[in-house]
């Protein structure tokens, strides 16, 4: 048995108490304005978890994976260095490239997968099908672009190949669903986070550091679900660009234990930590040293428009993988957060549609400029310094009511399918824009 499907028996013992009924990836469903969103925002990272893999027996390798799934990351606005076989990284303009850490790996912490479609869907349509035919096409388009080229594979991942099959086909034969097309076999919840053009150079520059670790020798990658798991890389990728603070790994066993990250409750971590402060409190985002960071050297906050949250389903009908597919959390059953608040984020038509994204940010920066507060009357209780995070926060605004005007002119403009979003069931709780400068009660910042 492999080191890390023994640490995934330690996951699962630890996951046991939490109870499982499969999620409903079909809600709230992929984005619909991607064009447009593309169109307002340039880089964005995405932060998905994506559900445990169930391969059919009988075809291929025997692959199967525990409820609570795997990670990756997908950067728009990132592309892989045509002139490298190995994964490395680079910023250019409309970029798309998907990442996934893998315990195969001897010499990369990551590999790079270019192109949206082929990262999720391969060679497919979301909305396809994914027959045998298919999946053993996609592994050869694989092989064509070299993906694991110049990476190594540990011994115990190859083991089981079967007689006369080349050690190189093997590896795209027990990557496929994991590293590239994923939705072959996984379902997903992913968050969305646009970004600035440093902070794609942060998260590409933290990357490209995590493989030259490994590319070369003489340490070799090694991994396990508490110290050192997928979501930690990409954890750690969002902390590069000051989003969050850092999880460091290798930490103690126990402590690790306590702190380690899971891909779905990443998921809901990420989209915490953009709503811990109110965009409006100029107090707590001062006092927050990462956002007063992000303002003043960035130009950036964390609660800004284009912050999504979808979800996508596994390729249907499927002749290789099942469909019925389990993601949990890890929380604590009876007091924990994560359940209720994930609701919360379904349930509020923003965070799944753009138009109903912008509108909100529009009411709230109308608001916030109506209860606009002089400079003299906050430099009585706070330090000097306050000065410029206040000049830079009112730069800021304006930027972003440029900003959300724009989104709201191309999208009337592409009416009437850009802001199609059905009404929201009776009984639901529609959230307001909280009142500028108001005394916030902010959510606990993720593990």
């Amino acid at each position: 048995m492999s080191p890390y499907k023994l640490s995934s028996l330690l996951l699962l013992a630890v996951f046991a108490f939490v109870g499982c009924t499969p999620p409903d990836f079909r809600t709230p469903g992929p984005l619909k304005q991607e064009s447009a969103y593309n169109a307002l925002f340039p880089q964005w990272a995405e932060l998905c978890a994506v559900s445990q893999i169930s391969k059919k027996p009988g075809f291929g390798a025997d692959i199967a994976g525990g409820p609570g799934g795997h990670a990756v990351l997908f950067l728009h606005g990132a592309c892989l260095d045509p002139t490298s076989t190995y994964p490395i990284l680079k910023t250019c303009p409309q970029g798309e490239t998907g990442v996934s850490m893998n315990a195969h790996f001897v010499n990369a912490n990551w590999v790079g997968v270019s192109g949206r479609m082929f990262f999720y869907n391969g060679i497919l349509k979301p909305d396809e099908g994914l027959t045998r035919e298919a999946y053993t096409a996609t592994q050869n388009a694989a092989k064509q672009h070299g993906l694991y080229s110049a990476i190594s594979f540990r011994d115990w991942a190859l083991a089981d190949k079967p007689p006369g099959t080349p050690a190189e086909d093997w590896k795209y034969e027990v990557s496929i669903g994991t590293d590239y097309a994923v939705s072959y076999g996984r379902a997903r919840y992913c968050a969305r986070l646009p970004v600035t053009a440093t902070q794609m150079t942060q998260i590409v520059d933290f990357l490209n550091t995590r493989n030259a670790l490994y590319q070369h020798g003489p340490g070799t990658f090694e991994t396990n679900v508490l110290q050192d798991n997928c979501n930690h890389l990409i954890h750690n990728a969002l902390a590069a660009a000051d989003f969050w603070r850092d999880l460091p790994v290798h930490q103690f066993i126990l402590k690790a234990a306590l702190t380690f990250p899971v891909p779905k409750n990443e998921v809901l971590n990420l989209l915490d930590r953009t709503r811990r402060h109110d965009p409006g409190d100029l107090h707590a985002l001062y006092h927050d040293p990462l956002t007063r960071h992000t303002l003043l050297h960035d130009g950036w906050l964390p609660g800004e428009p284009g912050v999504i949250l979808d979800s996508n389903t596994v390729q249907t009908p499927n002749a290789v993988y099942n469909t019925r597919l389990s993601l949990i959390f890890y929380d604590d059953p009876l007091l924990g957060h994560y359940n209720q608040t994930f609701q919360h984020y379904l349930d509020q038509p923003r965070y799944h549609d753009l138009h109903a994204n912008l509108l909100w940010y529009s009411t709230l920066y109308t608001r916030i400029a109506h209860e606009h507060r002089p400079l003299s009357e906050w430099l009585k209780k706070e330090p000097s310094d306050f000065i410029n995070f206040y000049n830079a926060y009112y730069i800021w605004l304006e930027v972003q009511k440029s900003l959300v005007d724009k989104g709201l002119t191309l999208l009337s403009a592409a009416a009437p399918t850009s802001s199609a979003w059905p009404p929201a069931p009776p009984g639901t709780q529609q959230e307001e824009p909280a009142r500028a400068n108001a005394q916030q009660n902010p959510l606990p910042e993720g593990k």
